[in-house]
């Protein structure tokens, strides 16, 4: 059985993709700062079938990384698939952007990646099989107003993506990215006055060329096959699911 380590991964895309991996038959390590959450999030997984393990911690930091990839490794085995889903936000104008809200964004989205890809990279090169997939995001293409921590991180990540697809690659090892544009994670919901959040995400959507918000499901399907013996000869890509917001 392949494992999985999947950041982010207590809610919205970052959920939907570790049970779209669990289904296929990977265990999954499910990794969050918030321990309570993580459990849950495991709990559900089982419920539906899936080997799940917790994985608690930050990624912002060396010792965090480690931790995580040591509670993955001592529950489930060896790391085979590494997703980086974990996100960090900072909204304001550039101008007035404090530096610990940039830090903060870079070293979750952006160095996180780094830290998790570097300490699972080497095993799965030593045994000839991997899989590295990085959630980017269509801000880090187009770029965005007011989210330039978010936009930078992003961009970064693409980059990562590449660089080390580059280097894995004679080890039969692939790493690619996905880009999502607006995906319906229940902001609507959760963002301060819910009828105001609705209509400002239903403008946004009709914004998009099919008119709609896409699915964390959609997401992870994606992932999954980028995931998959299947795709293993494809790899340095980015992929857009964006309804066709960026052509």
């Amino acid at each position: 059985m392949r494992v999985a380590l999947v950041t982010g991964a207590t809610k919205n895309i970052g959920y939907a993709i570790a049970s779209a991996l669990a289904r296929g038959g990977t265990a999954v390590a499910v990794n969050g700062r918030d321990a309570a959450a993580v459990q849950d999030a495991v709990r559900r997984l089982e419920a539906e079938g899936a080997t799940a393990a917790p994985a608690v911690g930050s990624i912002a930091g060396e010792e965090g990384v480690q931790a995580v990839v040591d509670a993955a490794v001592q529950r489930l085995g060896p790391v085979d698939v590494l997703v980086n889903n974990a996100g960090l936000r900072a909204h304001g104008p550039l101008a007035t952007m404090a530096l610990e809200d940039w830090s903060a964004v870079l070293d979750t989205v952006l160095t996180g990646s780094f830290l998790t890809t570097r300490a699972v990279l080497p095993g799965m090169c030593e045994r000839g099989w991997g899989r590295v997939v990085n959630i980017a995001g269509v801000s880090g293409q187009k770029g965005a107003a007011d989210r330039a921590p978010v936009v930078a991180a992003k961009s970064g990540l693409i980059g990562l993506t590449k660089a080390t697809a580059h280097e894995a690659a004679p080890s039969g090892v692939t790493a690619n990215a996905i880009s999502p544009g607006l995906i319906d994670t229940q902001r609507s919901q959760s963002l301060g006055d819910a009828a105001v959040a609705r209509a400002h995400y239903a403008h946004m959507a009709a914004q998009v060329p099919l008119q709609r918000q896409g699915s964390p499901a959609e997401v992870a399907s994606l992932c999954a096959f980028l995931c998959s013996e299947d795709a293993g000869f494809i790899t340095g890509q980015v992929y857009g699911i964006n309804g066709g917001a960026l052509m």
